[in-house]
Order: C-alpha cells, then structure tokens, then sequence
C-alpha cells in the first residue's frame, strides 16, 4: 500500500472541495493510504468532512514543525498543495526537509504575481502539477527546456466532480435571472463587472451574485452606480444547486490577471445546463467551447453583448444548454482526476527519496521579507530593489511602483505582502511595504504609522523623508 501525505496551507473552500472529493473517491482503493495536514486551519465543514470519511486530519501544523517533518519521512509520497501562502513558502524557505519523494499541486494558474511559479518552485518536487493548460504559458515553465518540461510538468485538470449539483433542475422565476457564484472580489471579479452587467439591454435582468469575501465592497459600487435594485447580493451560499435552478444565464466576468485554473463554479454551471458568458482568459476557454457550451466575449462590451444575444434567442440558449449538460458530465469526472492521480503516483515510486533544501535560503535564519521575496521570484524586484537601505533615485523609483501595485500585490490575502504581514507582522520590512501600499488606499494615517514603525531597520534618513513627503497630506 502506497501511504500519500497531503500538505495544505488551509483546509476548505475550492481547494478543500476539491481535495475531499477526490479522497471520498479513493477509499474504495485498498491501494493508496492518505493522510491530511493543514499548515493553518482546517474549518469545520473539512474536519467534519475527513472524519466522516475516516481520514487522518491534523491542523495548525506550522506550530509544530519537527513533527510535520517526521510525518513527511514516514511516508512514500507527499503532495504539497501550492498557492502562494506565507505558510508554505516559510516550509519551504526555511527548513532542510527530510528525505522523502515531493510532488506539488498547483491549484493557481501561476501566470500574475503574487500567484505566480517560480524558477525554483518548478523544479524544487519530483513532479510540478498544474490543474489546467493555461498554466504552461507561466513563464517559469515556458522557460525550461523542452527536455525538462517532458520530464518535470505534468497536467491533471483539477475538479470537485459535478455529482452534489447533478440533481438540479430549472425551477420557475420571473424575469431574467444572470448568476455568479464565486469570489466576490476584484482579485478575481472583473474590476468593471457592475458595470458591464448592467449595461445589458435586458427589461427583466435580475443578477444574484453569490459568493465573498468582499461583496459589500461590490454591493456599494452597484449602489453609487445606481444599479443596486438590479443585484442581489447573497454572500457565501452552501446549496449551490438550488441557486443554479433558478439561473437563465451565468455570468461569469473574471480580471485578465486572475490566477484561477479549474473554475469549479463555472464546471458546475455548465454540468447543470446553465450557459456561461466569460471573457476570453485562458483558464476560461480551457473550459468553455465559445458557441458550443457558452460564449467567449473578447471584451467588456462583447461580454455585455452576449448577455443580450442569450435573452433574444432561447433557442440558441437551449441548444447550449444542451451541449454544455452533456460535454461536461463526460469530461470533468472525479473518477478521471483519481485515476490521473493514480497513474502519476505510480511514476513517483521510481524515484528514490531524497532530502529537499531552497536554493540560495538561510535555512531558519531566513527572514520573513526573504521568504516573500523567495515567492515572488521575477516579479520581486521592485521589493529587492527597496531593501537597499541607502536612498538613491532607484530606491525611491521601487518604493513608488510597489505603492502602486495592482490588485493582487494590495489583496488582504492572495500572497500579498499584507497576507505575509498578518503571519509575520514584526518583519520591518513588510510593515514598511505595507505602509507604502496602504498610503495610496487613502489610509494616510495607518500608512504613516507602518512607515515609523519600520524604522527599527530602515535608516532614520529614509524614514525622514517619507514623513516629509506625507506631511499635510495626514
């Protein structure tokens, strides 16, 4: 028997739906033995889940890290699952692991910092797993050599099956009912969804929007635009069937920079029939067949326009419902991600175990900034470029850019630097980032407050001018 370690940041939401299903549909297998550890949390609904299901489940295993790497030893195989999260990068950074076979899930596309690989992170595992073709435009991948891609990368599509919405069914409404369900959040949300949403030139649109963490923010952007009677905001939802019954269409608006794969949400709406409207993101058209099981729009105003082509022509809609029902029932199946699984365990047996150390890191000396460095690879520059501590034009250049980051680098969560801030917040250097960021959000006075406080290791001369330059502006 084949004894497999699952390594998460956390446990829950996509990633633990994800995770769980696949595990419910191995325990008929006397061949594999999995195990879970969660660096953070596990929620409840998880810990309910696993024990239900009889599997081993230990959180908050950050806390206790000799014991993580004994547990890692032990076994034949391990499986980190990957997005970028401090807690798996410090693992990673920080620590000399024991001898053990290594394979990495990516559950991110990796394409866009602060959810992006890096030259290290390829080829750090035995295998680099990515849950959708989109990934191999990431350029960490598109840069190793053909040779080295056969023998490192391998693709799995990643999905929680489709069975806990097969039994959903159109159910009677009024008007015309436009679905999301998903992250409520411009980190992924299309920063101009409200808008583009309600540009449709549909008399009965209804749009119910499901999902967070961030829907008031959403909720408020429909209200100064005036649209706000228009949407209806209904938060995390746990009966995800019974809202798609009441769908006409999904409307599914996602920012060019999102770093989704798989998009559970949008393989359930096509499983259950419901035709999706998306723009023309790679993750996206890896999933939806434009005209055949929904539309790709290429743009803001195709996407609006798709929305109307749908209400005009419900025959065109019923066809792509149709099609959209069938090709996904057949395609995205939990027992093809298992036996994907399966086959890919076999080939990792081949190889022996092996101790794993990060290139270039100072093992536990390692600092928090360095280990958000480390998950930023390429795209930390501009962060590199600040921590020279002597001002020059340069420096000032990197710290103007890094206050103006895009949505991602300023995310509360997603890998940014306010997410590494929250695990490691007496890092000075990430309370001074996160002073630079938060300026710019119009929070002069926290800014100012983080900008002091790095002070314990920035030069007082740098920390003067910045107190120069905001003075009146507090």
């Amino acid at each position: 028997m084949t004894s497999i370690l699952h390594v998460t940041p956390h446990l829950g939401g996509g990633v633990g739906r994800v995770l769980l299903n696949y595990l419910e549909h191995t325990l008929p297998d006397d061949m594999e033995q999995h195990e879970l550890l969660c660096l953070d949390y596990a929620n409840v609904a998880a810990t309910k889940r696993a024990a239900s299901l009889g599997i081993p489940l230990h959180d908050r295993m950050s806390e206790k890290i000799p014991a993580l790497l004994a547990q890692m030893a032990s076994v034949d195989i391990v499986v980190l699952h990957w997005w970028n999260h401090p807690l798996i990068y410090s693992l990673l950074v920080r620590e000399v692991l024991p001898p053990t076979r290594i394979l990495i899930w990516s559950h991110v596309s990796g394409l866009f910092p602060t959810q992006n690989f890096t030259d290290v992170l390829i080829t750090y595992p035995d295998f680099f797993v990515v849950a959708s073709p989109v990934s191999y435009d990431a350029q960490a991948i598109k840069r190793l050599e053909p040779s080295v891609r056969r023998d490192k990368v391998r693709l799995i599509f990643s999905c929680a099956g489709i069975e806990h919405v097969a039994s959903a069914a159109p159910i009677p409404h009024d008007g015309f009912r436009i679905g999301y369900v998903g992250t409520v959040d411009y980190c992924k949300m299309h920063p101009h969804f409200i808008r583009m949403s309600a540009a449709a030139n549909i008399p009965s649109a209804h749009f119910v929007v499901c999902g967070g963490p961030n829907e008031v923010a959403v909720r408020r952007d429909a209200s100064l635009a005036g649209v706000d009677e228009q949407f209806d905001f209904l938060g995390q939802i746990t009966d995800v069937a019974s809202q798609l019954s009441t769908f006409d269409v999904f409307g599914y608006p996602l920012a060019p920079y999102h770093y989704g794969t798989g998009e559970q949400a949008l393989i359930e709406a096509l499983a259950v029939g419901i035709p999706p409207v998306v723009l023309g993101n790679g993750a996206e058209q890896h999933v939806v067949q434009d005209r055949v099981t929904g539309i790709v729009a290429k743009d803001e105003r195709e996407y609006t326009q798709a929305l109307d082509e749908l209400y005009r022509r419900p025959e065109f809609r019923r066809l792509l419902s149709k099609t959209a029902r069938s090709t996904t029932r057949e395609r995205f199946t939990i027992r093809n991600l298992a036996r994907s699984w399966s086959t890919l365990y076999e080939e990792t047996l081949r190889f022996p175990k092996r101790p794993r150390t990060w290139p270039g890191s100072h093992g536990t000396a390692a600092t928090a900034a360095k280990v958000f460095l480390a998950s930023l690879g390429e795209f930390g520059v501009d962060y590199m470029t600040s921590m020279n501590t002597e001002p020059s034009d340069s420096v000032f250049e990197a710290d103007d850019r890094i206050s103006h980051g895009s949505e991602l680098f300023r995310s509360k969560t997603r890998g940014s630097v306010f997410h590494y801030h929250d695990f490691f917040p007496d890092d000075p250097w990430l309370v001074f980032w996160c002073g630079l960021i938060r300026f710019n959000e119009v929070d002069h006075e926290g800014s100012l407050s983080n900008i002091i406080a790095a002070s314990a290791l920035i030069p007082k001369d740098r920390i003067s001018i910045y107190i120069e330059r905001f003075h009146g502006r507090v």
